[in-house]
């Protein structure tokens, strides 16, 4: 008999539920397809109902359930404006224009408004019907109390009712399907609103397993209902124990160590791994787009911190012109400087296809004070020309051939590009009367083994020259070491020889190189230049680089990030002119430190101190003729006699370990 009851009992408790079911599908699929004026209409009814049960359990509360009799005749009337009053205000502060699965703390916000507005209006009304105001009746329609008390309950109850939606289309989201189970590395800012951008994104298809903390004291909190799992120090039995399929990695003030061991740590786990750019992104646009690791996060280089007071007190309002825009270094110049609120944006390249996507760009960004110029820094005519129409008070002068195996096979063109052309930029911007003149140059402008680095070394030399011929403009070069993702990067090439199954080819085995990115590089340009100042003279400002990086090993990195195990690395030779490591600095020169951490100020060598300006003048003007004249032999005489730490001696491999472009 038990079990024939209980068997009976379940049955009903089954029909039961699929009534109820079919009912809430039934109102879903009602809702859903009603337009959206009886929404709305529903909405106002439900909020109604709200607020005057509101108010009965708060009547009820005040008098203990025994309501005394005046009170029972004068209270509908009050609450029933009360509901109109609630819905109006609702309506008014656009409570019902928001979709509720999306409901968040602005929703709260403005029901907050309504109720508070409502309350104030209401205390006023129940006042002045009461005998101490106007006195139509001779007590209040209900106590004080029940206008505060049924206000704060409506309003908890209008704001859960529409927290319902969300939490629930939030756990359906978390059930649907084979989804990536996703661990988030941070428990911070980042890592908790990019949880909450998957739980209500769907098209994401991840569902979030669990946090991983910095440290031990956050492991086995709760983060929304989800877990924080582990440390990043045992993020691998973490992976296990979870079935974690893919890691995220949101913390911005991770160092690139860490970062480097939590991919490690995925890789031998078999989980791939993602990274949040910035939280800024899921602020301004509304989405996060994940990004693959890349090399860059991996070159142990901490960000770098900018005085964005100082590049805003130097570039504001000025007239500013960049020589080479259309590079790589160029092209970061102009988008930073854009930013930083030039008057007038001068662009200078003989790229016409660069200049042109260049500005396309600037554009997009709402900047529209460049001003585009085709044009060749040899040219001195079409120099003139520019400086003369735009009086530029800051050149940045970025043009320049850079190639160095190349160069070694076009001296003449180098010569004559980087040399000639750095002078005509130089004397212009001081003829023309220019605040600033910055030379953007380069590591391999140190005891220069190869033509582009004693070029650039030329160029160093020219600039300071020319600061006491034109003692109104602070002339100063800038150097740093390699840029990652630039058009002579190794990084490109690695990554064609990757996605073409290899192989990868290695110059050496033993050699290093610095990198930075080129918006840190760029960034650290316009700080040095914000240092340059007249009463220091002429200054060549060097950029820290952070550690060496060994170029095999950068290699295996990219071919472990890119996933291509079975691509193999060959070492091929060095090319003409190139070293097995760079310096930044010469044996002479001494380095100073400056406002900026990252930044050191570098004294001139002894050597080039005895060269007089007329000298060095006599055989710059006598190489650039010469390179003009297609005469290598002799120009390249003249560049050794110019510089007496070139020497192509300084090549440190033997010939037959060399080989041709």
């Amino acid at each position: 008999m038990a079990c024939m009851s209980m068997g009976r009992n379940s049955r009903i408790v089954g029909w039961i539920r699929g009534v109820l079911e079919r009912l809430a599908a039934g109102i879903q699929r009602t809702f859903q397809h009603s337009p959206p004026s009886f929404r709305r209409g529903a909405a106002m009814m439900v909020d109604a109902a709200i607020v005057i049960e509101s108010f009965v359990v708060a009547l009820l509360f005040r008098f203990d359930g025994n309501i005394e009799l005046p009170f029972r005749f004068s209270f509908w009337p009050f609450v029933l404006a009360s509901a109109v009053l609630f819905v109006l205000l609702l309506r008014a502060n656009g409570v019902y224009q928001s979709i509720l699965r999306y409901t968040g703390i602005y929703q709260g916000v403005r029901i907050a408004s309504a109720t508070s507005i409502a309350t104030g209006i209401l205390f006023l009304a129940d006042f002045a019907i009461g005998p101490d105001g106007v006195g139509f009746m001779n007590f209040n329609p209900v106590p004080l109390s029940v206008v505060l008390m049924g206000a704060v309950l409506a309003y908890l109850q209008l704001v859960a009712v529409r927290l319902y939606p969300r939490v629930f289309y939030e756990l359906s989201l978390r059930e649907i399907g084979r989804r990536k189970r996703t661990a988030i590395v941070g428990t911070g800012e980042q890592g908790v609103a990019l949880a909450g951008h998957i739980w209500r994104t769907a098209a994401m298809e991840m569902q979030i397993v669990g946090f991983v903390a910095e440290d031990s004291e956050d492991v086995g909190k709760h983060i929304e209902g989800v877990s924080v799992v582990g440390t990043v120090d045992d993020i691998e039995k973490a992976i296990s124990e979870n079935g974690v399929d893919q890691v995220i990695i949101a913390t911005p003030q991770a160092s690139r160590e860490q970062i480097d061991r939590i991919w490690r740590t995925c890789v031998r786990a078999k989980a791939e791994v993602k990274v949040m750019p910035d939280l800024g992104e899921l602020l301004t646009e509304g989405t996060i787009r994940l990004r693959d690791i890349q090399i860059e996060d991996l070159l142990g280089r901490e960000p770098v911190d900018i005085d964005l007071d100082a590049l805003s007190e130097y570039v504001n309002g000025k007239r500013v012109l960049v020589t080479g825009a259309g590079g790589s270094i160029g092209r970061e110049l102009s988008r930073q400087i854009s930013r930083l609120g030039p008057s007038r944006l001068v662009l200078l390249d003989r790229d016409e296809s660069g200049l042109y996507y260049l500005n396309q760009e600037l554009r997009r960004e709402e900047f529209h004070d460049a001003e585009i110029m085709v044009g060749d820094v040899t040219v001195s005519e079409r120099l003139s020309f520019i400086f003369e129409r735009f009086r530029p008070q800051l050149v940045f002068h970025a043009a320049a051939y850079k190639h160095v195996p190349m160069m070694e096979l076009q001296a003449t063109e180098a010569i004559f590009n980087n040399v000639f052309g750095t002078l005509n930029v130089a004397r212009s911007a001081g003829a023309y009367g220019a605040e600033k003149f910055i030379n953007v140059s380069t590591d391999k402008a140190v005891h220069p083994a190869n033509v582009m680095g004693a070029t650039k070394r030329l160029a160093e030399m020219i600039s300071r020259d020319l600061s006491s011929e034109y003692p109104e403009t602070v002339f100063a070069s800038v150097r740093f070491g390699n840029v990652l993702g630039s058009r002579g990067s190794v990084i490109p090439t690695f990554r064609q020889q990757i996605e073409a199954g290899g192989p990868v080819t290695v110059t050496h085995p033993d050699m290093i190189r610095y990198f930075m990115t080129i918006p840190e590089a760029v960034s650290l340009i316009l700080q040095a230049g914000s240092m340059a100042e007249r009463e220091t003279g002429y200054a060549t400002y060097m950029l820290e680089m952070g550690r060496p990086v060994r170029i095999m090993e950068l290699a295996q990195n990219m071919i472990e990030i890119m996933g291509a195990t079975d691509v193999q690395i060959k070492f091929v030779g060095l090319r003409p002119g190139e070293k097995l490591s760079e310096q930044l600095s010469e044996d002479g020169e001494k380095q100073l430190e400056t406002s900026h951490a990252m930044v050191y100020r570098l004294t001139t060598p002894k050597e080039e101190e005895k060269l007089s300006s007329e000298a060095f003048m006599s055989l710059v003007d006598g190489m650039v003729h010469e390179s003009k004249s297609q005469e290598s032999e002799k120009a390249m005489k003249l560049l050794k006699n110019a510089l007496p730490t070139y020497s192509e001696a300084a090549l440190e491999v033997p010939e037959n370990e060399r080989r041709s472009l």
